[in-house]
């Protein structure tokens, strides 16, 4: 039997009927903190039954990073504004001879999207075209995103105009003339910097530097397919639709703008997203960090109501900050508050981020839950259906471990599985 069965079994001798903890709680903790690297492990549990009655908690008002159980604010704000059926919608403005091209915060907009605008557009164009980009984002990246994750897929530049879901594929081969870099029509043409590095080529956003940087050594004759962050979107989509347009003949002046319409009346192109509700779903389920960043944004970057006068730190709409502070009973009123919410979370063994969780046990198709994992945290908070056939809702919040969250997930499903054969 291993340490984490063992230490649920031994250390959880508490029920699901409410009964007042024993000696058993301090104890659990600390078998949890005997587990390799949870010598300094916090962590704070809360489950409810149905009719939001407290069934077993504890220490579950300490605040905490939530990661991506914070998606589930996000998710429950949106619910409140009752916009799951809106489309968001990108849209070209043209006006003698002018075009803008404005977002919508759309995640799922592609290249081809765009292209399909362009081409919509072109039989209202002139010979001359004045392609307006407007202003970026004055907050690319949200407070507390860690500047090391800002090369990765999974932290790309938030704006309303971002497109391929932010990310730019490209090939990379030093020739004898210098460093050869192909990439598709919106990667810019320069841009690129090297900084010589020991160790395996990769490729890097530093703080300050405002571009790629080329870290490491790229052998003569070796091509390398990297895939980097769209530092830019306007000026992405603006590279893209220029290359259409030129295609058919016509002039292109990029200029850079700070007013917010073309002033006065404009034909509008337009492209529409699934709806909202689609997206969110898949956000979720993904744990898509680009998804659930732009609905929060584009929806007013607000709190649920009832976080109303709730002492906790919210900075994004994904989690992805270390800066967020909540605690596992705020993650449950959550779930309290919007019964429909759990209707849109993954469902164990299936779908998401909980695919491969909970497989062949009896809570494989009976739980749905948001996952939440960074360095040192671990999360997970949603509803599970007890032996009973009663539904309950939790929360569980873990941070301060070393090492990788594996053995701590283990945990969560070996202390969920034990509650839901209790309960």
């Amino acid at each position: 039997m291993n340490i984490l069965k063992t230490l649920v079994l031994a250390g959880l001798c508490w029920s699901l009927a409410g009964a007042e903890p024993g000696p058993q709680r301090p104890n659990w903790l600390e078998r949890l903190r005997a587990v390799p690297g949870g010598p300094a492990v916090q962590a704070s549990f809360v489950v409810w039954d149905s009719r939001g009655r407290s069934v077993e908690e504890w220490d579950a008002d300490r605040l905490q990073v939530p990661a991506s159980t914070l998606k589930l604010a996000t998710a429950t704000r949106l619910l409140e504004l009752g916009v799951l059926g809106q489309h968001l919608q990108t849209s070209l403005e043209i006006r003698a001879g002018r075009v803008r091209c404005r977002g919508d915060y759309n995640p799922e907009l592609s290249a081809a999207d765009l292209e399909n605008l362009a081409l919509q557009a072109l039989p209202q164009l002139p010979d001359r075209i004045v392609l307006e980009v407007p202003l970026e984002d004055a907050n690319p990246y949200p407070p507390g995103w860690a500047w090391d994750d800002l090369s990765s897929s999974f932290a790309p530049p938030i704006g309303p105009l971002v497109f391929e879901h932010g990310l730019v594929p490209l090939k990379l081969a030093r020739e004898a003339a210098g460093l050869k870099v192909v990439g598709p029509p919106w990667a810019p043409t320069q841009g690129l910097d090297f900084l010589p590095k020991a160790g395996e080529f990769e490729m890097l956003v530093l703080p300050g530097w405002g571009h790629w940087v080329m870290a490491g050594e790229l052998p003569a004759g070796v091509e390398e397919a990297v895939t980097v962050p769209m530092l830019h979107p306007n000026w992405a989509a603006a590279r893209l639709l220029s290359e259409v347009w030129r295609s058919k003949g016509k002039q292109v002046e990029v200029t850079a703008v700070t007013g917010d319409t073309l002033g006065g009346p404009a034909i509008q192109c337009t492209h529409s997203s699934r709806e909202v509700g689609e997206i969110l779903r898949q956000g979720l389920a993904d744990s898509d960090n680009l998804v659930m960043e732009c609905l929060y944004r584009r929806y007013g970057r607000q709190l649920p109501k009832c976080w109303t006068n709730q002492v906790l730190r919210v900075v994004d709409g994904s989690g992805l900050s270390r800066y967020n502070l909540v605690s596992a009973r705020q993650l449950m009123l959550l779930l309290q508050d919007q019964p429909q919410l759990s209707q849109l979370l993954p469902v164990a063994g299936q779908q998401g981020t909980l695919r491969r969780r909970f497989l062949q046990t009896p809570l494989q198709g009976q739980l749905r839950a948001k996952t939440g994992t960074m360095s040192g945290v671990s999360g997970l908070a949603g509803e599970f259906l007890g032996a009973s056939g009663q539904r309950y809702h939790f929360a569980l919040l873990m941070a301060g471990f070393v090492g990788k969250a594996a053995p701590f997930k283990q945990f969560e499903e070996e202390l969920l599985l034990e509650l839901a054969a209790r309960s």
